[in-house]
């Protein structure tokens, strides 16, 4: 469970919005809609561990995290964030930190099922903008995280391509079960995505 306990968040010690008292249930998937520079990256970055709060705590299973690198959630963020050092196949792959679990078969399995597989070997800087949207997706997918926090995830897919995305999310979380907190600016792929949908409102 996450839980956000008298939360600002912000940057430089300016805060954007204040005072966020709710609680993430385990199992659900959320949909955080806004205006455009309301805070919704800010939030999901916070909760992270990528960005300090600017007062109060996040807490993740009764637990105060200050490094995220032990932050249990994952985060997929809007700008894709893949490796073009590393093929397709290995950005699939290094979201398990432990190269001894790392399983090329299953990564193999992961990009099929976002429509990649014949691209596994092929550079991130080779693929189109969706295309890379995919990747990304796919490396998510793969480490199946327990809390998923996810920026704008299928933005930049066509609308067929994005129903496609919207329901192997869907799989995977009847699959996992996990908590997935979904910034989105489409109010249909709320409705159909999410259990519950928090509007955030910037300050002033």
């Amino acid at each position: 469970m996450i839980q956000l306990n008298n939360l600002s968040i912000g940057y430089n010690g300016t805060p954007i919005i204040t005072e966020l008292n709710q609680t993430y249930q385990d199992g659900c998937i959320y949909g955080i809609l806004s205006k455009s520079g309301a805070g919704k990256t800010t939030l999901l970055k916070t909760i992270a561990g990528l960005l300090n709060p600017v007062h109060g705590e996040v807490v993740i299973d009764n637990e105060v995290y200050w490094n995220f690198d032990k932050n249990p959630v994952y985060m997929m963020h809007q700008r894709y964030s893949n490796f073009g050092w590393l093929t397709c196949c290995d950005n699939v792959l290094i979201a398990e930190r432990s190269r001894k679990l790392r399983d090329e078969k299953r990564a193999i399995e992961v990009l099929d099922k976002v429509g990649l597989a014949e691209y596994a070997d092929m550079w991130p800087a080779q693929l189109s903008g969706g295309m890379q949207q995919r990747l990304a997706l796919a490396r998510t997918l793969y480490v199946k995280p327990r809390y998923l926090l996810m920026d704008e995830p299928l933005s930049a897919l066509d609308d067929t391509t994005r129903s496609k995305m919207q329901n192997l999310i869907l799989d995977i979380h009847k699959e996992t079960h996990n908590t997935i907190l979904m910034v989105t600016h489409s109010q249909a792929e709320a409705d159909k995505m999410c259990d519950y949908i928090i509007n955030l409102r910037k300050e002033g």
